[in-house]
């Protein structure tokens, strides 16, 4: 049982890189949960999900956008090529900055999007920098969570929005259900919805909206139950079949956390204006 809140950083971006083939498998390059449109049912659900929270930070050209725990990019990319403004992502790990930057460079937006090796607790970057900073299923595994969503407000300019999207937890979890928390997602407890905001608060911003999403999370379930059914012989190859059943077990009980205890939350914040 791993518990990334007892890690460093650095330790934790090589738990990332290590099981970087698996999460390639299952996610590509875009690691979270899906946002579905019932009106056009061929759109990809997780660029769906970018979509919509871009739709909340109202960006433009000449803009600047911190993605707080980028993974290997694919939101980032999005969100400059649908507004035109600058991104820069951070994670914790090497071969995700590698990979963002591959994907930029193929992009041909190199100069737009950049990816960084950085921690979200001591963020590198000078006072009131960025326009607006969205953290998409990375707060929840930050070992100091308040920390960073403090540094997230230091660094937005006066005015600048902040979205987080993350998991929560929505009912009390029984001794078993942590203990499949901390296997499938490697912590051991989720805030709750109003966890989220209070933090948010507390470090200074003002909450302008929350959005329930647990629907979402529900179906982003039943797609992952396809997936690992899908992909049991590549699991296989690669893992080989110890690691498959283990894995599959684990998913299994993953899933059924997902559908029943666990939720889902966006929540819209603001830096006071001068």
């Amino acid at each position: 049982m791993t518990d990334k809140h007892a890690m460093t950083p650095d330790e934790v971006g090589e738990y990332y890189d290590d099981r970087s083939w698996l999460y390639e498998m299952f996610m590509g390059h875009n690691l979270h949960i899906g946002f579905w449109d019932d009106d056009d049912p061929d759109a990809d659900p997780k660029d769906r999900l970018t979509d919509v929270l871009l739709g909340e930070l109202d960006l433009g050209a000449g803009d600047r956008l911190l993605d707080v725990g980028c993974g290997p990019g694919r939101p980032a990319i999005r969100a400059a090529q649908r507004t035109g403004a600058e991104v820069v992502g951070i994670t914790v790990s090497s071969e995700q900055v590698e990979t963002g930057n591959r994907l930029a460079a193929e992009a041909e937006l190199a100069g737009r999007v950049r990816f960084e090796h950085a921690d979200a607790m001591r963020l590198p970057y000078p006072d009131a920098s960025f326009d607006a900073a969205w953290a998409v299923e990375s707060i929840m595994y930050l070992s100091d969570r308040p920390a960073a969503v403090r540094e997230i407000r230091r660094v937005l300019r006066p005015g600048g929005v902040f979205v987080l999207s993350d998991y929560t937890e929505r009912t009390v979890l029984t001794p078993d259900q942590r203990a499949v928390l901390a296997d499938g997602f490697t912590v051991d407890s989720l805030p709750t919805e109003q966890g989220y905001r209070r933090m948010i608060e507390e470090a200074g911003l003002t909450v302008l909206r929350t959005t329930d999403a647990t629907a979402q999370l529900r179906r982003s379930v039943e797609r992952t139950e396809q997936i690992v059914g899908e992909n049991h012989d590549r699991i296989v190859e690669r893992g080989g079949a110890d690691f498959a059943a283990e894995f599959q077990g684990m998913i299994a009980q993953v899933i059924a956390l997902e559908r029943e205890q666990l939720g889902y939350a966006i929540v819209k914040s603001a830096k006071a204006a001068r």
